[in-house]
């Protein structure tokens, strides 16, 4: 399993950022991990099991802080309930103590009917993936699978290369007018922010799987 000591220790390596003064703060480093993850897990969310839900009545029930999708709602364990849109006038068919729809309104989760105080409503839903507390916290062990560690490492080294960019962009000669009174539209590194990224999307598409599938019916094509 991973921890975040390890985790930076290869991304000073990958940054070629080694030195006993390095470049980068772990400060930095971590801002920039949060959002790796964060994107990470929009593609290959965390999946979590049967969380109760704070709430009562019909709704709100308060979602949790890292949620990202619902997949079901039981009330009680193992009772599905289905998912519905919010549509104002339409009554659904309600049953004393046991909803039958749930529906997601302004971040919290609501029903059709309030269930009975032992049943609760348990959630299961994709999460964001783990990480640590803060840039100190080197003992955390991360839910990335090992073998997607790679994207986490390039969407990092890519938001390096934007922070690169913005600072080298101040200097006169990446500058749009140049003090000569000359245009210049170009930005050296651009480039390679952007195949950083497009390296990263690359390799997630490649997980995802997918492609062109072809139907064909047996005999004669007409």
């Amino acid at each position: 399993m991973t921890t975040w000591a390890d985790l930076l220790a290869s991304l000073r390596e990958d940054l070629q950022d080694t030195s006993v003064t390095p470049k980068y703060s772990d400060a930095t480093l971590y801002l920039y991990l949060c959002d790796a993850i964060s994107d990470y897990s929009m593609w290959f969310p965390l999946r979590v099991d049967q969380v109760g839900l704070t709430g009562s009545g019909v709704g709100p029930y308060a979602l949790p802080a890292n949620y990202v999708a619902d997949l079901w709602v039981e009330s009680p364990v193992n009772r599905f309930l289905e998912r519905r849109l919010p549509r104002p006038g339409t009554r659904f068919p309600t049953q004393t103590g046991k909803p039958f729809y749930y529906y997601m309104q302004g971040g919290s989760l609501y029903l059709n009917s309030s269930p009975d105080d032992v049943d609760g409503v348990h959630l299961t839903y994709e999460a964001l993936h783990t990480r640590p507390a803060n840039a100190a916290d080197t003992t955390f062990v991360f839910s990335v699978p090992l073998a997607d560690e790679e994207l986490i490492r390039i969407f990092v080294k890519a938001k390096i290369m934007e922070r690169v960019r913005t600072r080298q962009a101040a200097l006169d000669r990446f500058k749009d007018r140049a003090s000569s009174g000359g245009d210049r539209q170009d930005n050296p590194l651009l480039p390679e922010v952007d195949d950083l990224y497009k390296d990263y999307y690359r390799k997630i598409s490649q997980r995802l799987g997918g492609g062109t599938i072809r139907l064909y019916r047996p005999g004669r094509i007409r």
